[in-house]
């Protein structure tokens, strides 16, 4: 894997140069890649720690690089403050990298979660983590405000779903000795998550539960079959071709302002004028339009904005760094509400509701107060925001120190280990590389240990009723 990148770094930019890139920039860029696979080869690709550091920099720098190659675009175009932004995600990925490197050297313990192979707790934790994980998600859509906000914190149990995915899977390769992957059940399980991420308009909910599937396959496998890398594929095109789009065009009409009921009825309509009335034509209309007002268009055109804007956050933390480098720091009131907001709405029912981000993007005046309240402002760009190249420096590198020591002390060796694939799937995947600090601390704080307590306690239940139908068997013979 590491060599895989380095090759693809260096091609990419060999034709960066021809293209007539800044050779700043480029060196900046090529900083933080190498920060990145340094971090994966030092932690190993059985580890959580190594793949934090490759989405950070894969999701920042090396898809960027590569997309803008592709598109035969200098890597500095499109950018408000090219230099300093790569400046700033070279020295964060350094920070990064040094956070991984003491994570490694600093003993927490005996790690909470260790591999589970019996076939019979990882059925029970199959069944009861998706009947717990729909009930909650259930009840978030049930309690869902206008304002994004839903079933208070214990929301995070709908998680639950992805565990559901994740050791269905392993006791399937458990029981074949790896030949095994896929049943009848685990298909219906996926159908109910994808449907589940269409009334969510969300594209991670819909594309998670794929991802856990997989994951658990190469980290019980060391791979997948060509099988699985074909439907994987025909997967990603209909992510990109169908269901994207029509996540997005259900945005610009709407659905994340109404009730879970009226989500089921626009739904439904529009899949019938797509297959029955043939007006595709009309929801790829509305689904560009929803990237043609944003303050961000690195690529031109918004083309590849909907998979490519997840996984090239330099685009996000460039308008943020460049404003800021212009007109000053904002101060800590843009960092510390991220804590604030952890606390109950019954023990602090005043406490902040707007994300640091959304203030961020309003005090530079790069959104309008009455636009989406939940926009992406990376982690390094909030800090920069804060407190400029200080906070740059000391925040970030506390908060991954933070993370990483959590993930350590959970259990971070990924090898047909199914709770650290779990904590994996859940958070690396999609917030390594643009979450913020609330992103950060929110799973350090509250949903790791909401989680973990819960899949103790399953455990805990299961292995008691192994022992009991044990002695129960003693006592008959």
């Amino acid at each position: 894997m590491t060599w895989v990148m380095l090759i693809v770094v260096g091609v990419c930019v060999s034709v960066q140069i021809a293209l007539g890139a800044d050779l700043a920039v480029l060196t900046l860029a090529m900083i933080a890649s190498l920060a990145g696979i340094a971090g994966f080869y030092l932690a190993g690709p059985r580890c959580t720690a190594g793949w934090l550091t490759f989405f950070f920099v894969l999701g920042n720098a090396i898809i960027a690089l590569a997309a803008k190659t592709a598109f035969l675009q200098p890597l500095d175009s499109y950018l408000y403050g090219p230099l300093v932004s790569f400046a700033a995600l070279a020295a964060g990925s350094a920070v990064l990298l040094l956070a991984l490197i003491v994570s490694l050297m600093i003993p927490v313990g005996r790690a909470v979660f260790r591999p589970a192979g019996d076939p019979r707790v990882l059925r029970f934790l199959s069944n009861s983590t998706f009947v717990v994980g729909t009930v909650f998600w259930y009840l978030n859509r049930m309690f869902q405000d206008p304002d994004g906000s839903g079933f208070g914190g214990i929301g995070v149990f709908w998680n639950l779903v992805l565990m559901a995915v994740i050791t269905r899977t392993a006791m399937l390769l458990e029981q074949s000795g790896d030949r095994r992957s896929i049943d009848g059940r685990l298909v219906l399980m996926l159908i109910a998550c994808v449907a589940m991420g269409m009334l969510d308009n969300s594209k991670t909910v819909v594309a998670l539960p794929i991802v856990a599937y997989f994951a658990t396959s190469v980290f019980y496998r060391g791979g997948v079959t060509l099988r699985q890398a074909g439907a994987g594929a025909l997967g990603l095109m209909i992510m990109a071709a169908v269901i994207g789009p029509m996540i997005h065009a259900y945005r610009v009409l709407g659905i994340q302002e109404v009730g879970w009921r009226e989500r089921v009825g626009l739904i439904e309509r529009g899949l019938a004028n797509v297959s029955i009335n043939g007006l595709f034509e009309r929801y790829e209309h509305l689904s560009s339009s929803s990237f043609s007002s944003g303050y961000s268009n690195y690529f031109g055109d918004n083309r590849g904005q909907m998979l490519l804007g997840r996984y090239a956050s330099i685009q996000h933390i460039d308008p943020v760094i460049a404003t800021i480098s212009k007109h000053g720091t904002v101060g800590g009131t843009v960092i510390w509400p991220s804590f604030a907001r952890l606390v109950p709405s019954f023990i602090s029912p005043d406490k902040p509701r707007n994300m640091e981000g959304y203030k961020i993007l309003v005090h530079l005046g790069l959104i309008d107060p009455q636009g989406g309240k939940f926009p992406t402002v990376p982690l390094l760009a909030q800090s920069y925001a804060g407190y400029g190249i200080v906070g740059l420096l000391v925040i970030p590198f506390f908060t991954f120190l933070g993370f990483l020591l959590a993930l350590k002390k959970l259990g971070w060796r990924l090898h047909r280990n199914v709770f650290a694939i779990f904590f994996f799937c859940m958070f690396v995947v999609v917030y390594g590389n643009q979450g913020d600090l609330s992103q950060y601390s929110g799973a350090v704080l509250r949903e790791f240990p909401l989680l973990a307590a819960a899949l103790w306690v399953l455990i805990r239940v299961q292995y008691g009723r192994i022992r009991l139908h044990s002695l129960g068997r003693a006592l008959r013979v």
